[in-house]
């Protein structure tokens, strides 16, 4: 069953714990590790400032952890070619703006998508945007480990409104292609040359 923690422990000063409008997909062994860093607009649906005073406090988005939960579970997918794949845990923290004026809010989200048997993923989607004028691309950088945590391959992605699903590893999955078509086609010239072979042993 998929979780909503709240974290309310305040960071230091200086810095957010990820920067927004950041994200990272980390895969290993039999898991895709997701960590998601957006501002509180770009939950479009959800109204966090209660009161009204124009500042959300840490009670105000304790009150909208369910709603952050299903948006975060339906508009950020990992999918495969049977389609979107289970986000089993999800844990939700709110950083204030340490310096107001200069810097936004951010609401961080980490997770991890369970992986099915001998199928990568193929196309990561974020849905989540604030007014088309107020987006900021998001970037993201995504990660293939070993098991021993070695690095495999990386691919960094943009996210924009228009591009908010992207396809994952393309290179590997042309590769992949390229070197099926070949192995078939060194595999048609053999039976061919056996057949003449033969045929030819025959006459």
């Amino acid at each position: 069953m998929s979780m909503l923690i709240f974290v309310g422990t305040q960071m230091p000063a200086h810095a957010h714990l990820m920067a927004v409008d950041r994200a990272t997909l980390n895969f290993r062994d039999d898991g895709a590790f997701m960590a998601l860093s957006l501002p509180p607009s770009s939950f479009a649906g959800i109204q966090f400032d209660d009161d009204g005073d124009g500042v959300i406090s840490h009670t105000e988005f304790v009150n909208h952890q369910k709603q952050l939960h299903q948006a975060i579970s339906q508009n950020v997918q990992l999918m495969d070619d049977k389609g979107p794949l289970l986000l089993e845990g999800l844990f939700v923290s709110f950083e204030p703006a340490h310096t107001p004026g200069t810097e936004q809010p951010a609401i961080v989200a980490l997770g991890k998508f369970a992986l099915r048997p001998q199928l990568m993923p193929t196309r990561w989607s974020i849905e989540l945007w604030a007014l088309q004028s107020l987006s900021n691309p998001i970037e993201a950088k995504v990660t293939s480990q070993a098991a021993d945590g070695s690095v495999l391959k990386q691919q960094s992605i943009i996210f924009t409104p228009s591009k908010s699903s992207q396809r994952l590893f393309p290179s590997q999955a042309f590769e992949i292609g390229t070197s099926g078509w070949i192995s078939a086609a060194v595999l048609f010239v053999l039976a061919c040359a056996l057949f003449f072979q033969r045929h030819r042993s025959r006459h």
